[in-house]
């Protein structure tokens, strides 16, 4: 008699909608989310939502020039990889300029960001967007998005920016709300989620699932 495939529990986070505020940074040099200030910008801990281990601190806050990112890992850098960044260890973000809940796929307001701790065959950071149907946008040159990596014993530091001109449909003057998510990847260790988990989700292609963040002034 053939066995019947086992039911894979869902992750708590499944039955939620994340919702959570990121604060104006009023300063456009880079990079200002610093140790002094991280508090407050700091993201809401998930890991409880998506039955994970939590290994990594993640800090976003948003101006008219762009986003602007921090993630503090909390596990020694190992090993980075190119082009399947999930293999290593990295930081992907995932952001919907217009937080669009009623598609199915990626529309082209959706973009995917690979940051890397160190450099693969010159590769550190990059847009790697893919998209099922027309509404596309061309993807963001890696020379445009900053990054900059403190790798230290025991952990490592990784601060980013995105620019405005990276960002498809990002007004903050017109939608005061954004579409998001990240994976943060261990090399040879699971990840850690902000929202949508990988084993339940693709969630590169699933923008409705993620997170909904609310720009405050």
């Amino acid at each position: 008699m053939q066995e019947e495939n086992p039911i894979v529990p869902l992750s708590p986070v499944n039955f939620f909608q994340i919702n959570a505020d990121i604060f104006h940074l009023p300063s456009s040099s880079f990079p200002s989310l610093t140790g002094s200030n991280i508090k407050k910008y700091r993201l809401p801990d998930t890991s409880a939502l998506c039955s994970e281990d939590r290994f990594a601190d993640v800090a976003i806050a948003w101006s008219n020039e762009g986003i602007e990112i921090y993630a503090h890992v909390h596990h020694p850098f190992e090993k980075a990889s190119y082009p399947d960044v999930s293999e290593g260890d990295s930081l992907e973000i995932f952001i919907d300029t217009r937080d669009v809940k009623t598609s199915g796929f990626n529309t082209r307001f959706c973009h995917h960001f690979f940051f890397l701790p160190e450099e693969v065959d010159g590769h550190q950071a990059g847009e790697i967007t893919k998209f099922r149907t027309e509404d596309a946008h061309e993807l963001c040159p890696a020379e445009k998005l900053s990054v900059m990596a403190k790798l230290k014993k025991e952990d490592y530091i990784l601060q980013i920016f995105i620019p405005s001109q990276c960002l498809n449909g990002y007004d903050v003057e017109q939608f005061r709300r954004i579409g998001f998510t990240y994976r943060v990847n261990r090399y040879h260790g699971n990840p850690q989620h902000f929202s949508v988990t990988t084993d339940d989700y693709q969630l590169e292609q699933q923008p409705s699932l993620w997170s909904s963040l609310q720009l405050i002034k």
